[in-house]
């Protein structure tokens, strides 16, 4: 008590405007046993369009810059955003995306067109950072690249061919072509975009026609070798939701991710002139995420429940006037602590969202709206949002621990948000983070969290805070606004955790302890092997088998497909129980052709539905050790068939469920 005490009095000198500041509580569960969903590296995303200096002066400073470079690309800025482990970056755009023909940007640079960037300001452009050049900075990095096609005034063909280029190993003129500048192998580009905001600067079509155009680029997006393609359309802008309705119903077989852009604004004013009223709006803005994600994944459950396609928020973050004496076309912005807070708000929402969202792209990477970088000739500068993401870093590809919060309320001029919002996760190590926001600029906030099914021991933390609501670094004074040690934490009795947060704080931290996972299942009599259903049927999608009669019964060694079936248009569902050696992180997978799906204790762990080639996906789950229910689902809907489920975890390695660990009640 007394060193809550002693924090609380330096906190009141040290952060909070007057000695009067009201001290907020608030109230949560942690509640390690509900741990279903994994939390995508990818969600920890950036964007970077050919926009002012993002591209130019901020990533590409050319092979002969004074400016230290690896083959022209800043040395300061690859080691700035290796810190942070960017998973994945999207490029060429944004608007520019629809403008762009892939061609312009390779073979030797003094040989390449100059063009003008029509989208941002009609500068010229002379394409020296094109194709292979954005490929090897995503190596440099350690980043997946997300290339952006041009479906606004492109062709099937010119998309089709950049794939190729990306992608092919196989004999053909685009391939020849990509050996002669330098490249024998391919790239193997994962995710690629079906066109940018295609409701807008991206050709201003309806959902109709936009539709159409999604599955016929898809059609000629080929998959070469092991490389297979993630493809994203185009979403909605906003709150349009009839657009999600209609691409999901009419065009969900032709993609895999459906995008989703939101940005919250301000921009009458630069990014560092508010007042509280600037602070509140943009906070309650930045919260409307959560609304628009919950409504946009309400409509994608009537067509795709079991989530196989993910919502790719692949342009968010805050926007406001351009700093004065800048071209207004380059959308050059400071970054403060009000970002830094709507950053951690955005990647909170996206945490506990993880089920749906799976890619995120906060708008942009480095000079151009709320970016993680500024640069200035040689010098170079990180934001409070950059340190953001390097707080939250420790999120990627963990376990999402559900969290239940009651806050306090943040109140100005008659409207009211919560207080605080947060999300957590356990790695694999079996540490739990709790990453926390507290958006009160005037406040310090009590926070008391209920441990659930963990018992904890050892906690460490680091804030993110500031004095002033306009705080920032800037090239003079670069560290205005960085993470510090944080120690406003007590632990009660293993199950309690009181947190004093700052006001207008990040907090993350970090706690060891014991999982205590819930009790395994007692079979009666247990014999080796599973019980499946077999069905006919033509299916696009899997089908509810409880709603449907068998046309037969029977018992099956293993996850394999039954050797008396149709050839075609079947469906056949496994249940059991797994056998389980130990108590941990399991991850289960599939590989099928066609749709399929995995079930653990009657919850959805792996989604591999619609109608496709072999394709493989995971989940992972928190169990203990003994006896778990099992179910597979699976349909075949013509051409090839297959079905592989496998497994890794505590005492098993990476392989096909074996029968040893598979079981049925026997009489």
């Amino acid at each position: 008590m007394k060193r809550l005490l002693l924090f609380l009095i330096t906190l009141s000198f040290a952060i909070v405007p007057s000695l009067s500041a009201q001290v907020n509580q608030s109230t949560a569960t942690l509640d390690v046993s509900k741990i279903r969903y994994k939390i995508n590296k990818n969600i920890y995303g950036q964007f970077s369009e050919n926009l002012g200096h993002c591209i130019y002066g901020g990533i590409w400073v050319g092979p002969n810059s004074p400016i230290p470079n690896i083959d022209g690309i800043r040395k300061d800025v690859v080691e700035a955003l290796r810190r942070i482990k960017v998973p994945v970056d999207r490029w060429p755009g944004g608007c520019f995306a629809d403008g762009y023909n892939w061609k312009d940007g390779i073979g030797p640079r003094r040989l390449r067109p100059k063009t003008t960037n029509t989208s941002w300001g009609n500068v010229p452009d002379d394409n020296a950072f094109g194709t292979a050049e954005f490929l090897e900075f995503c190596k440099l990095i350690g980043c997946q690249p997300y290339i952006t096609g041009n479906l606004g005034s492109g062709t099937v063909g010119e998309l089709s061919q950049w794939v190729e280029y990306c992608n092919s190993n196989d004999v053909s003129s685009i391939t020849e072509l990509r050996k002669k500048y330098g490249h024998a192998q391919a790239w193997g580009v994962k995710y690629w975009g079906l066109g940018n905001e295609s409701w807008g600067c991206g050709g201003n079509m309806t959902p109709e026609y936009y539709s159409d155009l999604v599955r016929r680029y898809s059609t000629f997006m080929k998959d070469y070798g092991k490389n297979r393609v993630f493809k994203i359309a185009v979403g909605p802008g906003g709150n349009d939701y009839n657009w999600t309705n209609v691409v999901m119903k009419d065009a969900r077989q032709s993609f895999d991710g459906l995008s989703l852009h939101y940005y919250s604004f301000a921009n009458e004013k630069p990014a560092t002139d508010f007042t509280q009223k600037g602070w509140f709006n943009i906070i309650q803005s930045t919260l409307q995420m959560n609304t628009l994600i919950n409504k946009n994944d309400s409509i994608m459950n009537i067509y795709d429940p079991g989530k196989r396609i993910a919502l790719v928020v692949d342009e968010y973050g805050t926007w406001y006037a351009v700093q004065p004496g800048t071209n207004p076309a380059f959308l050059y912005q400071q970054n403060t602590m009000r970002d830094a807070v709507a950053a951690s708000c955005n990647l909170n929402i996206f945490n506990n969202h993880c089920d749906r969202v799976r890619m995120a792209c906060i708008a942009q990477l480095v000079n151009v709206l709320q970016s993680m970088i500024l640069t200035d000739g040689p010098k170079m500068v990180l934001t409070p949002t950059y340190w953001v993401f390097d707080l939250y870093k420790v999120n990627q590809n963990a376990m999402m621990v559900p969290i239940k919060i009651n806050s306090a309320e943040y109140s100005f001029d008659g409207e009211s948000i919560p207080a605080v919002n947060a999300s957590a996760s356990l790695d694999s190590t079996g540490t739990v983070h709790v990453s926390l926001c507290n958006v009160d600029p005037n406040s310090p906030e009590v926070v008391t969290f209920r441990l659930e099914s963990f018992k904890g021991k050892k906690i460490s933390g680091r804030v993110l805070t500031a004095e002033k609501m306009n705080a920032h670094n800037t090239f003079d004074n670069p560290n205005a606004v960085v993470p510090k040690e944080f120690t406003g934490y007590r632990l009660d009795n293993d199950s309690v955790m009181t947190v004093t947060m700052p006001p207008m704080s990040v907090v993350v931290l970090s706690m060891g302890g014991t999982l205590e996972p819930p009790p395994p299942l007692k079979v009666k009599n247990p014999v080796e092997g599973l019980n499946y259903e077999y069905y006919q049927g033509t299916w696009q999608e899997l089908p509810n088998f409880a709603l449907l009669t068998p046309d037969r019964k029977g018992t099956i060694a293993d996850f394999t497909i039954p050797k008396q079936n149709s050839g075609q248009d079947f469906g056949v569902q496994y249940e059991g129980y797994i056998k389980l050696p130990g108590t941990g992180l399991y991850t289960f997978s599939l590989g099928s052709d066609d749709g399929s799906s995995l079930y653990i204790d009657g919850q959805l762990v792996v989604s591999n539905d619609g109608e496709h080639a072999v394709v493989f996906q995971s989940g992972t789950d928190y169990l203990g050790a003994g006896f778990h229910e099992i179910k597979v689902t699976y349909f075949q809907a013509g051409g090839g068939m297959d079905l592989v489920a496998g497994i890794e975890g505590p005492g098993v390695k990476r392989e096909r469920i074996p029968s040893s660990m598979l079981f049925r009640e026997g009489k």
